[in-house]
């Protein structure tokens, strides 16, 4: 792995954040402009760079100026970015696009392809612009989560650990959640393979967990059909019914999504951090605890919510995640469920209220 730069990189430095329509990227580039960072975020159309920049206008309007968008309509075209990042000169880039559905069906030209040769297409950019001081790349605990080994109780996944899927098993898998672990593990390898042969910048990953959490107010889903797939896996646990039975927990770990844009502004700061792979998870969760835990919140909801089995929780049956490192390392301190779910779940209401309007 590369050595890490002697130097942070700190504000005013420019910072390109692709994804920058995501909702992880609406995080990240709203906190790096408080910071006081100057921010080009990539989109893929005009029509997300004008929602973009009219959503920080009216979240951070006293630093919104320093965010600028910029249009990449195909990231897997290998000069996607290398145009614009010799333009802009940017001291650190953050490699948040990535694609997923749960409704994909050409796993190799949906989710495989792009995520390979997205990656592929930031890292060659950065390699012929030498402002590049860093490469900060959103992978996932996809990439670490080794699903054919089952639920391994008693087992602890961190850093450490690779999921072992190729990319011929993201071709052919037999489902999108298949596909994509698929997708981030091979593009996440990619990324560690070209890095043994660049000294130009020096490269960090970060692997969250499934991530909750409230959107960012001026950036609500017009509808409960437009939520994150994250957010509505709550959804879907909240709106159950008090007789209907909790749904399955599809994936038992996560972390809240203010908790990884701070990551990812640590991730520039700190320069010792450099060739650094961590994991982001507050820890293991289930959807009875969910129920619980949103039944306390919102009591005037509490006739939609399943009742299930109160306090039960399902840690003892399944693997559990060690983020330690990386708390430490970053020096954060990860949300619980419940503010997590304090701050969603009232978005989540009003969504389905101006839905229905």
């Amino acid at each position: 792995m590369p050595v890490a730069k002697s130097a942070p990189i700190s504000p005013p430095s420019t910072i390109i954040v692709t994804g920058a329509s995501g909702f992880i990227g609406a995080h990240t580039i709203s906190l790096l402009l408080q910071h006081g960072f100057n921010v080009v975020g990539t989109v893929r159309s005009q029509e997300k760079a004008t929602a973009v920049e009219e959503l920080h206008v009216n979240i951070t309007p006293d630093c919104a100026h320093l965010l600028t968008t910029a249009i990449v309509p195909d990231m897997t075209d290998p000069d996607a970015y290398t145009a614009l990042f010799q333009s802009v000169q940017p001291s650190a880039v953050l490699h948040l696009a990535s694609p997923f559905s749960y409704t994909a069906t050409n796993f190799e030209q949906d989710l495989v392809t792009p995520a390979i040769r997205g990656t592929e297409a930031v890292l060659k950019a950065s390699a012929h612009t030498s402002s590049v001081h860093r490469v900060v790349q959103t992978n996932s605990f996809a990439c670490i989560y080794d699903a054919a080994l089952g639920p391994r109780p008693g087992y602890t996944y961190t850093s450490r650990d690779w999921c072992p899927l190729t990319y011929e098993d993201g071709v052919n898998a037999p489902n999108a959640p298949v596909a994509y672990r698929a997708s981030k593990t091979v593009a996440e390898r990619l990324a560690w393979e070209f890095m043994e042969s660049t000294r130009g910048f020096d490269f960090v990953s970060l692997c969250p967990a499934m991530v909750f959490g409230p959107f960012l107010e001026s950036a609500l889903p017009k509808s409960l059909k437009e939520l994150n797939t994250s957010n509505q896996l709550v959804w879907d646990v909240v709106s159950a019914g008090e007789n209907g039975d909790v749904p399955p927990t599809k994936a038992p770990v996560w972390i809240d999504v203010r908790d990884v844009a701070e990551a990812h502004v640590k991730a520039l700061e700190n320069s010792s951090l450099g060739g650094r792979r961590l994991l982001l998870a507050k820890g293991v969760y289930c959807n009875q605890e969910i129920a619980d835990v949103a039944r306390s919140i919102v009591s005037k909801q509490k006739h939609r919510m399943p009742i299930g089995n109160p306090g039960l929780r399902e840690a003892e049956k399944h693997f559990a995640v060690d983020a330690s490192t990386a708390q430490s390392d970053l020096g954060l301190k990860w949300r619980s469920l419940k503010e997590s779910l304090s701050d969603l779940l009232p978005q989540l209401y009003r969504i389905e209220a101006q839905s229905i309007e």
